[in-house]
C-alpha cells in the first residue's frame, strides 16, 4: 500500500508540468485526459487511505474537498494550487499510514517481540529518492519476514532471507551473494555477509530441499535469526542506492 500511495503522489507530482497555457485569459489548465488521469489517482488514494485509516480520517477529507471543488468540475479544470492541496493531503495521509504501521498496539506490560527488520531501516529504503533498481518486491519481501517473525513462522523466516540474498546482488553490480560478501569493502562487512552466504544458505536449503523424514524436528527462532547480518547487507543496500 505505502508504494502504491508513493507512485500515486509520483504521478499527481508530474501533473504539475502538464498545466496547458491557455489561448484566452484563462488560467493555464490540464487537458482533458491529464483532468480524468488526476481524479482518477486522487480517487484511488482516498480508497487506499480509507481502507488504512477509517473513512472518517481527516486525509481523505481533505482529498474529498479537494475533488468535490468547482475547480474539478468539466468546464473549470484543476488549479495547480488545488492539485498541491491534494498532493499534500495525500503524502500526510501516508505518513500517518506509516506511524500506524510502526505504532505499537501491544496493551502496556505485555512484552513485544522486536521486528525482524527495524522500521528505521524499511523507511530508509522507502525514502530514497528515484533508485535505479526497482525495491518493491525488496520491500515486499522484508515486510513478510517481518510478518512471518512475528507469528513464529522459522520455516518461512529462513527461505525469505535466503530469497532476499539472491534477489540483491545486481544492486551491488555482482552476479551472486557470494561475490558480493567476498567482494564489499570493509572486513567486518564482509564477515556478516558471509556468515549469511555460507550459515544462513545452508540452513535455508535445508528447510527448502528436506524431503519427509520418519522423525521430524522444527527450527527454533535462534537457529534463523540472522537479524544483525541482514541489517548490515541492508544498510550496504541503502548505502549504494543512494550513490
Amino acid at each position: 500500500m505505502q508504494s502504491d500511495l508513493q507512485g500515486m503522489i509520483d504521478q499527481l507530482k508530474s501533473m504539475l508540468d502538464r498545466f496547458e497555457e491557455p489561448t484566452t485569459a484563462a488560467a493555464p489548465h490540464l487537458s482533458a485526459e491529464d483532468r480524468a488521469t488526476t481524479r482518477s489517482l486522487l480517487r484511488e488514494a482516498k480508497a487506499l487511505l480509507d481502507e488504512s485509516l477509517g473513512r472518517l480520517n481527516e486525509f481523505s477529507s481533505a482529498l474529498l474537498e479537494v475533488l468535490n471543488e468547482q475547480a474539478f468540475g468539466i468546464y473549470n479544470p484543476p488549479t495547480r494550487e488545488k492539485l498541491l492541496e491534494g498532493i499534500a493531503a495525500v503524502e500526510a495521509g501516508l505518513r500517518q499510514h506509516r506511524r500506524k504501521q510502526t505504532t505499537s498496539t501491544t496493551p502496556f506490560g505485555v512484552q513485544q517481540k522486536p521486528s525482524y527488520v527495524a522500521q528505521e531501516r524499511i523507511a530508509e529504503l522507502q525514502n530514497i529518492p528515484a533508485p535505479l533498481w526497482d525495491t518493491k518486491r525488496l520491500l515486499r519481501m522484508v515486510q513478510e519476514l517481518n510478518s512471518a517473525h512475528a507469528n513464529d513462522l522459522h520455516m518461512a523466516t529462513a527461505m525469505l532471507l535466503r530469497a532476499i540474498c539472491d534477489h540483491v546482488p545486481p544492486i551491488f553490480d555482482k552476479k551472486n551473494f557470494a561475490e558480493v560478501a567476498n567482494n564489499i569493502a570493509g572486513r567486518s562487512i564482509s564477515g556478516n555477509l558471509k556468515h549469511l552466504d555460507s550459515s544462513l544458505r545452508n540452513i535455508a536449503d535445508t528447510h527448502l530441499h528436506a524431503q519427509i523424514r520418519q522423525r521430524e524436528v522444527l527450527p527454533t527462532a535462534s537457529q534463523v535469526d540472522f537479524r544483525q547480518d541482514l541489517d548490515v547487507l541492508l544498510q550496504e543496500v541503502v548505502r549504494s542506492l543512494r550513490t
